[in-house]
């Protein structure tokens, strides 16, 4: 029968304990000087080596041919506690032995000797699952203790055992094993079993092992299973349904380039492959947090742990980002890892946080509003954009920020409003015609817009806000978007969503208006009156600034 790799290779001294050297040290000085405590804890998560530690220290303070720091593991003493024969090393589950009975019936046996060891050893696994009154039962034993009794308590969670038992015990930490050491660890196993495995196979089990010796090897073991003596990195995400890092690096340039149809596909292709839609989210969250640290420490940080060319990869990413953005991202997705807990439509909902993601438009938050203020500034102070009014620039920093919240700026004369045009809401862009209905939906725009805030209409308003100009002939209002918005025009053209914005766009205006979303390569090939406009690449900061400034400023046409 297959033993499994953890139980295999589970550590016989404390030599082979990993990742936890200032416990070990500690033990073994310990043992030699002969000052050994009546009441050990060791906390820390799973894997971490509590369990393995106590029963390597009860061999080695009962061995009988080594005066060392460890156990010899040949004597019949090392031999009978190895194969769990000897009597006076005792292991108790407290899971499943957490009453006050068990623990009196441990209290009763405490009071004799050894039968043939030098110490007695009580190993009380989980013991935070004891209950209150066996918590009790056992504090009086714990506080004076036969000489000849050591009690080493292990646990998961510390702050679930009373403090007046963590004050009778010497506590030790165990921390989680680096990614480091746990692959060092697999490579000896692989060598051991004549196991042909790649480095990129090996940092991959150890990143999901997340510090758990013992996940790493049930992974390891799983993934034998899968790929028998030899075993890649691919093969390795095909089992463990993870995201591929040329996948990952090609979602998160989407979502910095606000490119929400890449996004949207990869999600579809990610869905389609059948695969965890929240690893799917854990995976891009550690991608960014590792992007962050790249960002701040350089590839070289101890905080990531990534191969060469993914570094290499981080590292060019990072210059193209700043730090503050980075954590608006990892804010919302850590958002989004909550609701998709308790999500029914996990697809629907990864898809409104993407958006949310990759269109700062949607990102209602102080932060969010902030960021987008700074780059408005930057496209002011670039000359990108011209101020036609005598207003100092904290002023119109103060109307951008009354109107984005939806406050009116009492700082502001009226009489200014009025002189102050945007090029982007007389749709100078198209040349359009002096035609008197869509002057007058141009005037009603942002109170369109405005309603479909109150109205909670946040993505559709955020596909509205990148609209390239509007065209009004013969009852139709034709809204244009650029080629690279073809995904929102699929959705704006859904009849729930075009009936809602033609309903509340005819109500606002005082018109009957037909709705048609078309693209901008589409527009030049219809018949209007007029010449066909002048194409215009504008950044995204500039097709946001109808929303964020309103008819403060004035875009300048670098092409004329």
């Amino acid at each position: 029968m297959h033993k499994a790799l953890y139980r295999e290779y589970r550590p016989l001294v404390f030599d082979d304990v990993i990742g936890q050297d200032h416990i070990i040290r500690t033990l073994k000085n310990q043992i030699k000087e002969n000052s050994m405590s009546h009441a050990y804890l060791f906390c820390g998560t799973r894997g971490t080596g509590k369990t393995t530690t106590a029963k390597i220290l009860s061999r080695a303070v009962n061995c009988q041919l080594s005066d060392q720091d460890h156990p010899c593991n040949q004597c019949p003493s090392c031999q009978s506690i190895l194969d769990s024969s000897n009597l006076d090393v005792i292991e108790i589950d407290a899971a499943s032995n957490n009453s006050v009975d068990d623990i009196r019936e441990l209290r009763d046996t405490v009071k004799y000797t050894p039968a043939n060891s030098k110490y007695k050893v009580y190993i009380i696994d989980e013991v935070h699952m004891l209950s209150q009154g066996a918590f009790n039962a056992l504090l009086k034993t714990l506080e004076e203790p036969p000489s000849y009794v050591i009690f080493i308590l292990a646990t998961t969670e510390p702050n679930k055992i009373p403090a007046t038992i963590l004050s009778r015990c010497q506590r030790f930490d165990f921390k989680r094993v680096s990614v480091g050491d746990l692959i060092d660890r697999m490579k000896l196993i692989c060598q051991s079993e004549s196991i042909d495995i790649d480095e990129d196979a090996l940092r991959i089990i150890a990143r999901n092992g997340q510090g758990s010796v013992r996940d790493a090897l049930s992974i390891l073991d799983k993934c034998l299973s899968f790929g028998g003596n030899i075993l890649t990195g691919d093969q390795v995400l095909e089992l463990l349904g993870g995201s591929d890092p040329d996948q990952l690096l090609k979602m998160a340039k989407s979502i910095m380039d606000s490119d929400v149809c890449k996004s949207m596909e990869m999600i579809d292709d990610y869905f389609m492959w059948g695969k965890d839609l929240r690893l799917l989210v854990d995976d891009i969250t550690d991608f960014f947090r590792s992007l962050m640290m790249v960002k701040i420490f350089g590839q070289a940080s101890d905080l990531v742990d990534l191969t060469r060319d993914l570094a290499q990869a981080m590292t060019a990413l990072a210059k193209d980002i700043d730090t503050e953005e980075i954590i608006r991202i990892l804010t919302i997705l850590s958002d989004l890892s909550e609701k998709l807990r308790f999500s029914t439509n996990q697809r629907m909902t990864l898809e409104i946080y993407i958006m949310k993601l990759a269109s700062p438009a949607m990102d209602q938050s102080d932060q969010a509003l902030a960021k987008r203020l700074e780059k408005i500034e930057k496209l002011v102070e670039d000359g990108r954009i011209s101020i036609n009014t005598n207003l100092s620039l904290d002023q119109v920093n103060q109307l951008a920020l009354a109107q984005s919240v939806n406050q009116l700026p009492g700082q502001v004369d009226p009489g200014q409003d009025q002189v102050i045009k945007s090029s982007l809401d007389r749709g100078d862009n198209f040349d359009i015609i002096d035609d008197e209905d869509l002057v007058l939906i141009n005037q009603n725009w942002d109170k369109f817009l405005d309603q479909m805030k109150a109205d909670k209409k946040m993505p559709l308003r955020a596909f509205l806000i990148q609209k390239h100009g509007l065209r009004y002939k013969n009852g139709i209002l034709y809204i244009i978007l650029e080629d690279k918005f073809e995904f929102a025009i699929e959705r704006l053209e859904e009849e729930a969503n075009k009936a809602y914005i033609q309903d509340t766009l005819s109500r606002i205006c005082g018109l009957k208006i037909d709705l048609r979303f078309i693209k901008l390569t589409d527009m030049k090939n219809m018949n209007f009156d007029q010449e066909d406009p002048v194409e215009d690449e504008k950044s995204p900061e500039e097709a946001l600034l109808q929303d964020v400034l309103g008819d403060t400023l004035e875009i300048k046409d670098d092409k004329a």
